[in-house]
């Protein structure tokens, strides 16, 4: 009996992400994920990584659809993953009775953060961008919106820099066609039209990027630490400056990273991804690329990361302070919603780790 439920549960899910679902069957496939009973299945934390991974390249699959309508697709089909292959992470499926039981006890909520940034032009007083609206495109010297509506409009070529807050988020679309997406307390400078022999950007925190091909000038991405040059590809880089490496994942195409400080130099392959830190050498290591920029399409996954590492990710989402403080090396592998509130994704993490938070205002401590 169950393996025909877990039949006709993915012959649904299919359904669902094909858009042939009529509006009972959406119905369905949501109010699965809230309750939805756990027993008769046994997965490790890792195996419901990679069967997630693999429906989120199905999920590219689908064609281009209103991008609100493509993140109810994610959103929609995280939970549906959760309903099929359960793990213990799973905080919107807790029942009133855990929620009872756990023993952080947190009197406000915390939400996570939102669309938000600022445009600042050659200096000028900062732009506060609206965050309703669907990005930012810059073309033809003129800034705009992406539903058209204008921003601003330059008479020269100027340098622009993009800029999100902590508990921000943003998306843009560079002069050449390039699509960027910034991560909390990120930025991205460049200049109203890439008129010289390359595209040239700096970037700080973590951005996320589309590169439009352009054999005849190569796309230069600089940090603190690396120089990357490409002609066309995806790739995430992750260079906050609070971290000890500055991360590059490459998803398609082929880049390549140099380090400033030692000119060490490697050309990545999709699916590989450049360590930047301390050592002489870069590190190139294989890696599942979805994990490094789920956050873009409103996830975290996290495959046997350890707590520290995660709270980094959580201070700038929610903005708060986090010590995992003996917890910090525990590893954890999980699908966390960025739309979760801070106390869900607390309730999560304690369920799962046995970890007790103390929460002050807007401190979090894990306690023993």
């Amino acid at each position: 009996m169950a393996n025909q439920n877990l039949f006709e549960a993915r012959h649904l899910l299919e359904k669902y992400l094909s858009g042939q679902c009529d509006e009972n069957e959406k119905a369905k496939v949501e109010e699965w994920y809230l309750t939805f009973n756990q027993e008769g299945f046994d997965q490790t934390d890792e195996e419901i990584i990679s069967d997630f991974i693999e429906l989120q390249k199905r999920l590219k699959q689908i064609p281009d659809v209103a991008k609100p309508k493509r993140r109810r697709y994610v959103a929609a089909a995280a939970a549906a993953l959760f309903l099929l292959l359960t793990t213990g992470l799973l905080w919107q499926q807790m029942s009133k009775d855990k929620r009872a039981a756990s023993h952080t006890a947190i009197t406000h909520d915390i939400l996570p953060g939102t669309d938000r940034a600022q445009l600042s032009i050659d200096g000028q007083a900062p732009i506060a961008l609206d965050g309703q609206k669907e990005g930012l495109i810059s073309k033809g010297l003129a800034l705009r919106y992406g539903d058209g509506t204008a921003i601003t409009e330059t008479n020269k070529v100027q340098l622009v820099t993009l800029s999100t807050p902590i508990a921000g988020q943003f998306q843009v679309t560079l002069p050449d066609g390039t699509k960027a997406w910034l991560n909390a307390l990120s930025s991205i400078r460049y200049p109203t039209a890439f008129d010289g022999p390359e595209r040239s950007v700096h970037i700080t925190g973590e951005v996320y990027l589309e590169v439009s091909k352009n054999r005849a000038k190569p796309f230069i991405v600089h940090t603190e630490q690396q120089r990357i040059e490409v002609l066309g590809t995806s790739f995430n880089v992750n260079a906050y400056q609070d971290d000890d490496q500055t991360l590059t994942t490459l998803v398609s195409g082929s880049l390549q990273v140099t380090d400033v400080k030692s000119a060490a130099q490697v050309t990545l392959k999709p699916g590989q991804q450049a360590i930047v830190g301390k050592e002489k050498n870069i590190q190139v290591n294989t890696i599942n690329v979805e994990d490094s920029y789920a956050w873009k399409n409103g996830l975290y996954i996290l495959n046997e990361e350890p707590l520290s590492q995660y709270a980094r990710k959580i201070e700038r989402w929610y903005d708060v302070e986090v010590d995992m403080g003996p917890y910090g090396n525990t590893r954890l592998s999980a699908i966390i919603p960025r739309d979760a509130k801070l106390s869900e994704v607390l309730q999560a993490i304690e369920l799962k780790c046995n970890v007790r938070f103390n929460i002050q205002g807007r401190r979090v401590t894990a306690m023993r």
